[in-house]
């Protein structure tokens, strides 16, 4: 038994705690004591604590966290005043925690903590330096495939026929819509057209409207509503001959191609649902 404590202040010290809510890693939070030594005192565990002498300044620490009084609260309790003469392993921790009876194996442990930061530091520098010899690695084979590549534009056609095949692409005009009010549907027939990729962007106004957009197998490319000041994206892919654009309530949606305003005419009287169907052709 730790004569230092007697019964009745030990268990002040465990009711004060709790009334406090503190765990003992919380505790040793505030009194930079560690949880097993302020476990120790709680529960009278003689094996786990230091010298009286820590003993006394522990209990005293832990007494003041919980709010409780040393003075008063150790007034009639005698400590021992003996005083180990080898203190020599008694030593405050970087993080502030007392260590006060131990071993040349915790102080190696301490030693290793302290080269932690080192050892990290070191780790750091590697990958700075990895990643920097990375960049160039990279930047000096991308010169050196800009070179090759001007090379090769300079001797080939290929390329040109690749810009033309583009350009085609965004000067796609959409002309001549043929309307079919009875059916509530708009026909383009768009040529020079079916090998390339198409963008329709649907741009939601005035209110919601269900969309639903299908190629000429049935395939359903898009299905869903449209929110007002929405804006969706449907891909059109190469060599899809057909597409159908079916909207639930055509005054609510604004439809492009390739940024090419896809015009619906007038409409009949109280008509809302129609129909844009799109030809692509060689």
């Amino acid at each position: 038994m730790v004569e230092s404590l007697t019964s009745e202040v030990r268990q002040e010290l465990k009711e004060a705690r709790l009334a406090k809510g503190y765990t003992f890693e919380q505790l040793a939070e505030l009194t930079k004591i560690q949880p097993k030594f302020l476990k120790a005192i709680e529960e009278d565990n003689e094996d786990e604590l230091p010298s009286p002498f820590y003993t006394r300044a522990f209990a005293r620490k832990f007494a003041k966290a919980v709010g409780l009084n040393p003075d008063d609260l150790f007034d009639e309790v005698a400590f021992d005043p003996y005083v180990s003469s080898d203190l020599s392993y008694a030593h405050r921790d970087d993080d502030g925690v007392v260590r006060a009876g131990m071993g040349t194996s915790e102080t190696a442990k301490n030693r290793f903590r302290g080269w932690i930061p080192k050892i990290w530091m070191a780790i750091l520098a590697l990958v700075v330096l990895a990643v920097i010899w990375f960049a160039m690695t990279r930047m000096n084979q991308s010169n050196n495939s800009s070179s090759d590549d001007t090379v090769h534009v300079s001797s080939s056609s290929v390329p040109q026929s690749s810009s033309v095949s583009s350009s085609s692409a965004n000067s796609l005009k959409l002309e001549n819509p043929q309307t079919d009010t009875t059916n509530k549907k708009t026909t383009y027939n768009i040529a020079n057209s079916l090998a390339q990729d198409h963008k329709l962007v649907a741009k939601g106004q005035n209110g919601d409207t269900t969309l639903k957009v299908t190629d000429g197998t049935g395939k359903v490319l898009f299905n869903k509503t449209v929110a007002k000041d929405a804006e969706e994206t449907i891909d059109l892919p190469a060599n899809t001959a057909t597409v159908t654009v079916l909207v639930g309530q055509v005054s609510h949606v604004s439809l492009t191609l390739n940024n090419n305003h896809v015009d619906v005419p007038s409409l009949p009287t109280g008509a809302t649902t129609w129909s844009v169907m799109l030809n692509f052709s060689k």
